[in-house]
């Protein structure tokens, strides 16, 4: 395992007093004391009906509240009751506390890390903001990982048809498309994990580089499917929908910036021309709800256009001529006329990610110029499915994701071409 010097000394000695356990199941937190207060008990629920006889540890990450969670939250030695259902053995709960709010990779390697540690067989992560369904979704990710010796379990959930479109756009497809197996959620704040899993990520070098930080959870996902980790997803109902502490702005810009680090880092295996194979899920695959949703469409084209003009020059630097100047022809329609097509799309994106790549400009501006091209794909998304129901939209998804097929061997050629830029 590498270095455990960012765990505080207090967290360790707590880890090293539980000693050796086989699940484990980690929750994070920020300013939630009210969740907190429910969530907690529906947690061991999940784990009391289904792990009467395991040694199980409950690892709490406090993200800087200042309301009061810690005190609401999880402490050690829990009662390991619940309904009539009693354990055999005590759950011991485990909480460390940033002072500052901790950020999502770090978390994900305090978890791998705990799990490591204490020779977890199975461990799952469990989203504090959801609302219903806690113990289901214990079981699910668990269940699958230590009885049937998966080492992940990705989230599937039922989300609105505008919910999720970075994922529905480009995570997914690319996914899909690049390493062969159809994960729905490559980005997932819940999941489910082996020890197997976690050891090898520890193990592994890129903790160091800079890139890791936007894109750890991508990062897992990908490192399970690239070297031959059993991976699956399972359907956990509606997604919760917390409220983000990062701009619309920075989240597409460290999500994309996060994604082609990711390329970059597992090249070595995509690059081969992964096949295609089958992945198990358990549930239904997807799901759309009625919750009904408002979205300023005519604000986003305004900011495809100006992004577009202001940019202009990075864009051309980033993109073919080609390429740039049909976007620039774009910007120049009317609204109702404005279609951002699925080849024009997946085209943009492999011309970033092979200038990411080549490092044409500093990589930060590049993914951050990436940021008005999306605004104008969710533009064109919202129009044409204003009124598509499930079957339509899955339909249009399926055809995406033969165009990012379709256009793979022209990002190969020019992810290995070196100085490969805009001419």
């Amino acid at each position: 395992m590498k270095e455990e010097s960012f765990l505080s000394d207090d967290f360790l000695r707590q880890l090293i007093s539980v000693g050796d356990v086989d699940l484990l199941v980690g929750i994070s937190s920020h300013n939630r004391r009210d969740t907190v207060r429910q969530f907690v008990p529906a947690v061991e629920e999940g784990l009391l009906r289904n792990f009467k006889r395991e040694r199980i540890a409950l690892v709490h990450v406090d993200m800087g509240s200042r309301d009061g969670t810690v005190q609401s939250g999880p402490s050690d030695g829990a009662t390991g009751k619940y309904a009539g259902v009693e354990s055999l053995r005590t759950l011991r709960w485990i909480t460390t506390r940033s002072e500052t709010a901790a950020s999502a990779d770090n978390i994900l390697r305090t978890m791998l890390t705990a799990a490591d540690l204490l020779h977890a067989k199975a461990c799952a992560v469990i989203d504090s903001s959801a609302e219903t369904g806690i113990a289901a979704r214990v079981e699910s990710l668990l269940l699958p990982v230590y009885r049937e010796n998966y080492d992940l379990i990705a989230p599937l959930y039922a989300r609105h048809k505008y919910d999720a479109l970075l994922t529905r756009n480009l995570l997914y497809p690319i996914c899909r498309s690049l390493y062969g197996q159809p994960v729905r959620e490559l980005r997932a704040t819940e999941f489910g994990f082996s020890g197997r899993l976690a050891a090898h990520c520890l193990a592994r070098d890129e903790w160091r580089n800079d890139g890791w930080h936007s894109g750890a959870e991508m990062w897992m996902v990908i490192t399970a499917m690239s070297n031959s980790f059993h991976c699956a997803q399972t359907f956990l109902g509606e997604k919760s929908h917390a409220t983000s502490r990062a701009g619309v702005v920075d989240a597409i810009r460290h999500t994309v910036g996060g994604l082609f680090w990711c390329l970059e880092s597992s090249e070595s295996y995509w690059l081969k021309g992964a096949e295609s194979e089958p992945l198990r899920t358990i549930g239904p695959e997807h799901q759309l709800t009625n919750e009904s949703a408002r979205v300023e469409r005519k604000k986003l084209f305004q900011m495809y256009q100006s992004g577009v003009a202001e940019l202009s020059q990075i864009l051309e630097t980033i993109l073919d001529p080609e390429t740039h100047a049909e976007l620039v022809r774009l910007a120049a329609l009317d609204e109702g006329a404005f279609r951002l097509s699925h080849s024009l799309w997946v085209r943009t994106i492999f011309e970033f990610a092979a200038a990411y790549r080549h490092s044409v400009i500093n990589r930060d501006h590049l993914a951050q110029a990436f940021v008005p091209i999306y605004r104008g794909r969710v533009f064109s998304f919202l129009a044409e499915h204003r009124f598509s129901d499930s079957a339509t939209m899955e339909a249009d998804l399926e055809s995406l994701c033969r165009e990012f097929e379709a256009q793979k061997t022209f990002l190969i050629e020019r992810w290995k071409k070196k100085g490969q830029g805009a001419p």
